[in-house]
């Protein structure tokens, strides 16, 4: 549209050239203006720029107003006139109906449904890491009141009794698995199905991936052991940032293998965090990470650092997630 424009005001320019020539005198000039010739490149020009003016016209009136653009994995991004938001994140670890299990890092099933429930009733949305990541980078808007479950460790409680309460309540959850124990798990389910393990299996994280309503994110492969997240003694920084990385990367090949996805998201073992530990998830891709900090969290876009280290509340046994958050609100 550009050049044709430009070839248009050229042609106007040639007409007006052959118009009145610079060397005409006043004599030739009026005769010149009056002449049939001038009259049909005159002509022809206003009819050009009319049909111009009318395609343009056209053309903006078929066309609507974006209010959204394709993302670029084809789904619709509508933009938020947000740019920030307070997002508060809910960390569980096992939902066991026995008792004796129930304290600050188990929860019964009843007190998880009771939360859920508390959501969908006081307007509450969940959302995953993904959407927080989406927000900041591509300021794709995120629903009213969202709120993020985070699941530790990769319980077998997360498929038993969390995938049936999302599918009932329409919602989202994020589980950080740990990739040594699902490894170990999905072998020994493989020769005794019938037994009951503590974790999950590759075949059950895989469908409830695939449903869309659990996001797979990573506790790393085995940095929850003994040598934990976390810098040693006597570990040198190239020793540490070796083996942090070696660590995660053989989860992220684990998940691109069973998922056809890398995490996103690490999730430090008992919120264990070194100096060079960012160093490595930086180096590595990851958008985001998720600490045992409590607090309230300020998404803001534009702003990759807010999604650093983001603060969680633990859902402790007796500690609802309706006076968690009320308490946030506070702050």
């Amino acid at each position: 549209m550009r050049n044709f424009f430009a070839r248009l005001m050229e042609y106007k320019q040639r007409n007006e050239e052959l118009a009145i020539p610079p060397s005409a005198d006043d004599d030739i000039a009026p005769k010149l203006k009056q002449s049939r010739r001038w009259k049909v490149m005159d002509s022809t020009f206003q009819w050009k720029m009319s049909l111009a003016i009318f395609l343009c016209l056209t053309m903006f009136i078929a066309t609507p107003i974006p209010s959204s653009a394709a993302a670029l994995d084809g789904t619709e991004v509508f933009f938020s006139n947000e740019k920030e938001v307070r997002v508060p994140v809910i960390m569980y670890h096992l939902v066991i109906e026995n008792k004796r299990y129930h304290g600050r890092d188990g929860i019964s099933p009843a007190e998880l449904k009771n939360d859920l429930e508390y959501l969908k009733n006081n307007g509450y949305n969940t959302i995953v890491i993904q959407d927080l990541i989406d927000f900041v980078d591509r300021g794709k808007s995120l629903p009213k009141n969202p709120i993020v479950l985070t699941f530790d460790d990769g319980n077998s409680s997360d498929y038993k009794y969390l995938f049936p309460l999302l599918k009932e309540y329409e919602m989202k959850a994020v589980i950080s698995i740990m990739g040594n124990v699902t490894d170990k798990i999905t072998s020994q389910y493989d020769k005794n199905p019938k037994e009951k393990y503590p974790n999950l299996t590759w075949a059950q994280v895989q469908e409830m991936h695939e449903s869309g309503m659990v996001e797979v994110q990573s506790h790393g492969y085995d940095v929850h052991g003994k040598a934990g997240s976390g810098k040693q003694k006597r570990e040198s920084d190239a020793a540490y940032h070796q083996r942090l990385k070696a660590d995660l990367q053989k989860l992220q090949d684990l998940c691109q293998q069973h998922l056809g996805a890398e995490p996103t998201t690490f999730c430090y073992p008992y919120g264990i965090i070194s100096k060079g530990s960012h160093a490595v998830l930086e180096e590595m891709g990851f958008a985001a990470s998720l600490s045992c900090q409590e607090g309230i969290n300020i998404i803001k876009q534009g702003d990759k650092a807010c999604l650093l280290k983001l603060n969680r509340v633990n859902r402790a046994s007796g500690r609802a997630v309706s006076g968690i958050l009320e308490g946030l609100e506070k702050k």
